[in-house]
């Protein structure tokens, strides 16, 4: 008899969006991220997407952004503090907000802001926007409190979703590359 062990449970899906002004902002999440898989482990798989703000230029990039935003159970916003964000990312905001489905989510901000963010212009519109959009609200000093941590096993606590038996002999492997975001 093929017995299958909970090892092999399909974990459940974590979906993040992650949008960013560039390499340096991207580098900041690529850190947290990883904080974030060694805290779930294999009860929670994190499907991460990857948004450059110079991607939502163009439309068609731009219409799956706010696709995959809408859907997703967080979105992690990494810019650089003292700037205003650029006008490709705040007219996509504008566009994706009425898109955006009503499920329990949270909006990350890491904005590299001091350690009172409530100053910057930045986070304070990441703020108002997830506000607007009825998202829970997390900024940057409060990431390595385990806040993030909670939100995720929180949310996978909540879910009734029915894991699904996988064949022991069945291999799942991570993707080899990163996609079209660099």
């Amino acid at each position: 008899m093929n017995a299958i062990s909970k090892d092999h449970l399909i974990p459940e899906i974590f979906s993040v969006v992650v949008l960013y002004e560039d390499r340096e902002t991207r580098d900041r999440v690529l850190g947290v991220s990883r904080q974030m898989e060694g805290h779930v482990g294999a009860e929670v798989q994190l499907k991460f997407s990857w948004w450059k703000f110079d991607f939502l230029r163009d439309l068609q990039l731009a219409e799956q952004a706010a696709r995959h935003s809408s859907l997703a159970d967080m979105l992690i916003v990494s810019a650089h503090p003292g700037r205003s964000l650029p006008a490709a990312f705040t007219e996509w905001v504008e566009t994706w907000l009425p898109k955006r489905s009503l499920r329990e989510s949270v909006l990350v901000a890491l904005t590299g802001s001091g350690p009172d963010p409530t100053e910057d212009s930045t986070t304070q519109y990441l703020r108002r926007i997830a506000s607007r959009a009825r998202m829970d609200y997390l900024a940057q000093p409060l990431i390595g409190s385990g806040a993030v941590h909670g939100h995720l096993t929180d949310s996978a606590r909540h879910r009734s979703v029915t894991k699904v038996p996988l064949p022991s002999d069945l291999q799942i492997r991570p993707p080899s590359h990163w996609g079209i975001n660099e």
